[in-house]
C-alpha cells in the first residue's frame, strides 16, 4: 500500500508543476492484481445462453492476449465447471464450492452472461478496496415497496446487488458467511425466489451492507463504466410463425368475467391459437372443460390434462411450442415469438422464470414459477405426458413439474423477461435494463395499463430510444 509520505510528496510535485495529476496514486490504492480475482459467470448449458457466456468469456481472453501470465484473472462459467451441480445461480452453493479453491486468493466477482467487463477498468476498481476487510460490493437497487418475491421485506432494510452489473465480495466476507451456512435457523433458506436479495438479507445478518458501485453499470455504457449490459432483449432473427406456438389459458368459472376478458381484450388478439380451460364449458369465450375439477391452488390435475390434449388433439400436436399461462398472466406474445427464435423447438426446453426449493442448499430442485408463463417444446411436454404424473389435482403444478425435470436431467432455462409478479413488485434499477415479455397478478393494479406498458416497449425499440437506469433509485 502507498505510505502518507509517498502521496504527500507526489502531491507537492504535482502543485509545483513537476508532475502532471494523472500520476498520482490515491492514498487508499491497494497493490492487488487481475489474477487476485475470480471471474465466476453464473452460466446455463442451453446452447443460446452458453452462447452468450462463451462471448464474455472470449472478450476477456481477447484482453488478457498482452497481459502477463500472472496478471490475469481465472474465468469460470458455472454451467462447465460445475456441471450438473443444483442451485449455483442462487450463489449459495457457489460459494460453498469456491472457499476451498486454491485461486481464491483475494476477490470473487459474480456476474451474469450478460454482464461485459473492461478487466482494465476493472484492476483499477478492485484497487480502491482492502481485501483483507468485509466487502459486497454491487450495483444498488432498492424496493419501492413490500413485496411477496422479497418476502414483505421492509424497503428501507437493506440494498441488493443487480447480479447483470457484477457484484465483488472479498474472501473475509466469503470466510464468515460461510462460517454460519447453512445452520443458521434465522435464515429462510428453502425457497429461493430472488437470489439477489436473499444474498444480500444474508450478508445483513454479518452487518455487511452492499457497498453501492455505480460504475458496475446496467444498460448504460458509459466512458466511467467497469462493466455494463450487453443487451436489453435477444435478437436471433426473425420472431417464430404464430402457428409454431399454441397457448393453453388455466381459468375457472370463478374469473369467466373478470380475468377472462382482460384476456380477450389485450394480448390474446395477438395469437388465433389459443384455448381457455376451465371446469366448465362457457361458449361466450369458449372454454373447454378437461374433465378436472377447479382447485383453490396447485392446479397439477388441470396442467396434466391440457399436457394430454396437446399432444393428441390434432390442430395443437404438430405445434413447435406450449404456452402454458394464467389467466391473470399479462404478456406480449409478438416479443415472445421473438424471444423463442432463439431456441431449438426439437430438443427437451423447459423455458420460464427459475425459482427454487432447496436448491440454495444444493440438494433440492428447480421451477418454473407459472404466473410469469411457462414454456415447453413440444417433445418437452411429449416428455412431460410420458413420465410425470401428479400425486393429486391440487399438487402445484409449476413445482411437481420441476421435480420431473430434475429427475430427467433436465435442467430449467431461465430467461429475465418473464416476470412472476407485478411492475411495483421489481426495482426500478433492474427493469430498466430489460425488455420485459410478462407481468402477472390483477392485484391492486390495472392489467391493461400494464398491458399497455408492455406494448409501449415495442415503439421505443423501433426508436432506439429503450430507458437506460440512470441510478436514481438510491
Amino acid at each position: 500500500m502507498v505510505s502518507y509520505v509517498d502521496v504527500s510528496m507526489k502531491l507537492l510535485l504535482i502543485f509545483a508543476g513537476v508532475l502532471p495529476a494523472y500520476t498520482c496514486q490515491a492514498a487508499d490504492s491497494f497493490d492487488t492484481k487481475l489474477s487476485d480475482a475470480v471471474i465466476a459467470v453464473l452460466s446455463q448449458p442451453n446452447p443460446y445462453h452458453a452462447g452468450r457466456a462463451r462471448e464474455l468469456q472470449l472478450s476477456l481472453r481477447d484482453q488478457m492476449k498482452s497481459r502477463e501470465a500472472e496478471d490475469k484473472p481465472t474465468v469460470y462459467l458455472t454451467h462447465k465447471k460445475f456441471q450438473g451441480k443444483t442451485g449455483m445461480w442462487t450463489v449459495f452453493p457457489l460459494l460453498e464450492k469456491l472457499k476451498s479453491d486454491p485461486k481464491v486468493s483475494k476477490w470473487i466477482f459474480i456476474c451474469e452472461e450478460e454482464t461485459r467487463i473492461d478487466l482494465d477498468k476493472f484492476e483499477k476498481f478492485i484497487q480502491q478496496y482492502d481485501p483483507a476487510k468485509e466487502w459486497f460490493i454491487g450495483h444498488a437497487l432498492k424496493d419501492k415497496e413490500s413485496t411477496i418475491i422479497h418476502h414483505f421485506s421492509p424497503p428501507e432494510k437493506l440494498t441488493f446487488p443487480d447480479f447483470a452489473a457484477g457484484f465483488l465480495l472479498s474472501v473475509p466476507l466469503l470466510k464468515n458467511m460461510l462460517s454460519r451456512w447453512p445452520d443458521d435457523e434465522n435464515f429462510r433458506a428453502d425457497f429461493s425466489i430472488d437470489p439477489k436479495h436473499e444474498l444480500a438479507s444474508y450478508i445483513l445478518m454479518d452487518d455487511v451492507k452492499l457497498t453501492d458501485a455505480p460504475e458496475l453499470c446496467l444498460s448504460d455504457r458509459g466512458d466511467n463504466c467497469v462493466t455494463y449490459v450487453a443487451q436489453t432483449f435477444p435478437s436471433c432473427g426473425e420472431p417464430i410463425n404464430d402457428d409454431d406456438l399454441f397457448i393453453a389459458v388455466k381459468t375457472c368459472e370463478q374469473f369467466h368475467t373478470e380475468r377472462v376478458p382482460v384476456v380477450l381484450d389485450t394480448w390474446a388478439k395477438e395469437s388465433k391459437n389459443i384455448e381457455f380451460y376451465s371446469e366448465t364449458v362457457d361458449d361466450s369465450i369458449p372454454t373447454i372443460d378437461l374433465g378436472v375439477p377447479n382447485t383453490e391452488r396447485g392446479h397439477c390435475g388441470k396442467t396434466a390434462a391440457l399436457f394430454k390434449r396437446a399432444v393428441t388433439n390434432e390442430n395443437i400436436k404438430n405445434k413447435k411450442w406450449l404456452l402454458v399461462a394464467d389467466d391473470d398472466t399479462i404478456i406480449n406474445i409478438e416479443r415472445l415469438k421473438r424471444l423463442l427464435a432463439c431456441y431449438d423447438p426439437t430438443g427437451l426446453i423447459a423455458i420460464g422464470e427459475r425459482y427454487g426449493y432447496r436448491s440454495a442448499l444444493g440438494d433440492g430442485y428447480d421451477y418454473i414459477t407459472g404466473g410469469g408463463g411457462m414454456l415447453f417444446s413440444m417433445p418437452m411436454v411429449e416428455k412431460l405426458v410420458e413420465g410425470c404424473k401428479c400425486p393429486q389435482d391440487d399438487s402445484p403444478d409449476d413445482m411437481i413439474i420441476g421435480m420431473c425435470l430434475k429427475r430427467f436431467n433436465i435442467p430449467i432455462t431461465h430467461v429475465p423477461y418473464l416476470h412472476q409478479a407485478r411492475p411495483d413488485d421489481y426495482s426500478e434499477g433492474y427493469l430498466s435494463r430489460q425488455i420485459p415479455v410478462s407481468f402477472h397478478k390483477h392485484w391492486n393494479n390495472d392489467p391493461r395499463a400494464v398491458y399497455r406498458l408492455l406494448k409501449s416497449y415495442d415503439k421505443q425499440e423501433q426508436e432506439g430510444s429503450v430507458q437506460t437506469d440512470k441510478h436514481t433509485e438510491l
